[in-house]
C-alpha cells in the first residue's frame, strides 16, 4: 500500500472507532494488507485519533502462542494500543452501547516506572528495571467486525487487535519473586469457568513477552514510556460473553478483576 491508501484505510476505522459502529466492512478491505503495512495503518490509526482527543496510555500483547497466531497468517506475537479511555479500575461497569460484543482475556498488567532506551536487546530480566507495579488484569476485547473470523492477521493489527478496555485489578506485591511460567490464570462469567491457562502460555512468562514488546517497539521506531499501561498477553484465547452479567480474571493465590457488563 502507498501512503495514500494507509491514511485511507485508517480514517475509515478511525470513523468506525469513534462511532462505535460495526466495521463488517474491515475484513474485505484489509484481505491482501501484509504485516508491515499492517503495522503502519495501526500507527496511522493512533496519529490520528490522538488528533482527535484521544490518548495514548500504553500497549498490549497480542497472539502470545503460535496457536493463535499461525492461523491468522501472522509471523509470530502481534502488539498494539491502549488509550485513556479504556484504563478502568476493577469493578468497572459497561453501559450498553460499548463494547460492541464484549470478550474477556486474563491478563497481567505493567505499569512502566522508566522510558525503555534504545540501543540494548531487553529481556525477561533486563526488563524488569523499568517495571513500577505489575497488577493482576483484564482486558475487555470486543468484535466490532460482525463475523469476526473473517478478518485475518493484519486487519486485526489494523485496528489495534480488538482493544476496548485494560482492567486494573489487584497488585502483586514482591512481583520481582513470581514464577511466571506456572502461574494459573482463569476467567469466569456469572460464576462459570470460560476460559484458563498457565502463565507460560504468555510467551512462556508476563516479563518475556513484556521484553519481546520493548524489542519490537524499538524496531518500529516506538518505546516503551514511563507511566505506560502495559497488557502483557492472555493465558487464553479471548472468550466473548453471550450477554450482560459479570465477568471476572483470577491468578490464582495473586488476585484479580472483574467487570459489569449491561
Amino acid at each position: 500500500m502507498d501512503a495514500k491508501e494507509i491514511a485511507a484505510l485508517a480514517d475509515r476505522i478511525v470513523e468506525g472507532r469513534r462511532s462505535k459502529t460495526t466495521m463488517d466492512w474491515l475484513a474485505e478491505a484489509t484481505a491482501s494488507l501484509s504485516e508491515t503495512d499492517a503495522y503502519k495503518v495501526q500507527f496511522a490509526v493512533h496519529d490520528k485519533l490522538e488528533a482527535a482527543g484521544w490518548k495514548l496510555a500504553g500497549w498490549k500483547v497480542a497472539f502470545a502462542v503460535p496457536a493463535q497466531y499461525e492461523p491468522l497468517k501472522l509471523s509470530g506475537p502481534a502488539f498494539a494500543g491502549i488509550y485513556t479511555s479504556g484504563i478502568k479500575q476493577s469493578g468497572a461497569v459497561f453501559e450498553k452501547g460499548w463494547p460492541l460484543k464484549a470478550g474477556v482475556e486474563c491478563e497481567m498488567v505493567a505499569r512502566m516506572g522508566k522510558d525503555v532506551p534504545a540501543g540494548t536487546e531487553y529481556t525477561a530480566q533486563s526488563i524488569q528495571a523499568f517495571v513500577s507495579n505489575l497488577y493482576c488484569g483484564m482486558e475487555v476485547v470486543e468484535n466490532r467486525y460482525g463475523d469476526a473470523s473473517k478478518l485475518g492477521g493484519p486487519g486485526r493489527i489494523a485496528d489495534d487487535v480488538l482493544q476496548a478496555a485494560c482492567i486494573v485489578g489487584t497488585e502483586i506485591k514482591d512481583w520481582q519473586k513470581t514464577d511466571f511460567a506456572n502461574v494459573k490464570g482463569r476467567s469466569e462469567f456469572e460464576g462459570k469457568e470460560i476460559g484458563a491457562g498457565p502463565g507460560s502460555n504468555v510467551m512462556g512468562g508476563a516479563m518475556i513477552s513484556l521484553a519481546w514488546l520493548a524489542n519490537k517497539l524499538i524496531a518500529n521506531g516506538k518505546q516503551l514510556k514511563a507511566g505506560d499501561m502495559i497488557l502483557t498477553g492472555s493465558v487464553h484465547p479471548p472468550q466473548f460473553l453471550p450477554g450482560p452479567g459479570v465477568a471476572k480474571t483470577e491468578f490464582v493465590g495473586l488476585g484479580g478483576a472483574e467487570i459489569t457488563v449491561k
